[in-house]
């Protein structure tokens, strides 16, 4: 056995992908329980738009987000960035 042969996995950015980052923010209390609501709330919202109101709506979301020193708050608004298309 190699361990430098480990496959890297890559996870496709999906909506699936950011709530399992909020699932793991609240499991750890990464980030309040107001905060984790608001989150989900404004996923679930984009979820159900298109074209640049969904744009939009995941653009605020991401930049609210930004700037955090927590490394799963970043990996979370990252995953929302690349869904808003920017």
């Amino acid at each position: 056995l190699n361990a430098q042969g480990q496959p890297m996995y890559y996870w496709p950015t999906t909506f699936a992908l950011a709530q399992s980052y909020v699932d793991q923010l609240e499991r750890s209390k990464g980030l309040s329980t107001s905060r984790i609501a608001t989150v989900r709330q404004a996923l679930k919202s984009a979820e159900g738009q298109s074209g640049s109101t969904r744009s939009s709506t995941l653009s605020n979301l991401a930049g609210d987000l930004q700037g955090s020193s927590d490394a799963k708050v970043q990996a979370l608004a990252d995953v929302v960035q690349e869904l808003a298309g920017s």
